[in-house]
């Protein structure tokens, strides 16, 4: 495997039981890595048809692709994980630069393909360990929250992008703050814009738990210690008074 996240995540994964907790609430770390293998095996299969010249599908849902994952055996599975993982990387290498392949309802080059299974692989990483210097170096490349903000833009039926436009979730403007990047603003309702408003709660983020909050995980730092399990809308309610 060539990509540095996705080798990450499988040394992390090795060092695990599978019953191991992670950070996906309810999710042991057999589940966390069926989602995964399930997912690289989707884009492997859909870039397959694009390359044979078969007619474009749609995306099997989650629901459909990962049962089988998880009833398998761990060690079984996670070598289909490697299989699958190395799979995904020789497909999307043989595509032109300018061909799309259409995941998940986005239509992605293979720039953008490989982009989706980096970050997905650096986020489950961190479901599964948290916090380290491998993650957080990982984490903190500028190209995560970029490639946030276009999947929330390409997808906005997505679980994701669809917790920033809820009102409950930010009752009042809320400033995502971190140091050397562009501020991000969440106006109730509307969802996430690059235009900050002139005053809102502002929560100062590490460069590291940006993407992590743009997509629904809640970094250690945040929860109040005295507050029990706070999610991130927990975390974001109470910082905006509504708590």
């Amino acid at each position: 495997m060539r990509d540095e996240a996705m080798r990450a995540f499988v040394a992390s994964l090795s060092r695990l039981l599978p019953t191991a907790p992670t950070w996906c609430a309810g999710w042991s770390a057999h589940e966390v890595a069926a989602h995964v293998t399930a997912a690289a095996e989707e884009r492997a299969n859909l870039i397959d048809d694009r390359l044979a010249g078969r007619p474009a599908r749609p995306t099997r849902s989650w629901e459909v692709r990962e049962p089988p994952f998880r009833a398998m055996p761990d060690p079984e599975l996670r070598q289909r994980l490697v299989e699958h993982a190395a799979r995904f990387e020789s497909k999307v290498a043989a595509l032109d630069e300018s061909d799309t392949v259409v995941y998940t309802g986005w239509a992605m080059t293979p720039d953008r393909l490989r982009m989706h299974s980096h970050s997905e692989a650096v986020l489950h990483r961190w479901d599964l360990v948290g916090d380290d210097d491998v993650g957080v170096r990982l984490l903190s490349d500028p190209a995560m929250v970029a490639h946030a903000l276009a999947a929330f833009e390409a997808l906005p039926a997505l679980a994701e992008a669809r917790r920033w436009r809820r009102p409950d979730v930010a009752p009042r403007p809320v400033i995502l703050r971190s140091a050397g990047r562009a501020d991000l603003a969440v106006a109730p309702g509307k969802g996430l814009s690059a235009t900050a408003p002139r005053d809102g709660v502002v929560i100062e983020l590490r460069p590291h738990e940006l993407p992590l909050v743009l997509w629904g995980r809640c970094p250690p730092r945040l929860r109040d210690p005295h507050a029990g399990a706070e999610t991130l809308d927990d975390v974001l309610r109470r910082l905006c008074g509504h708590g």
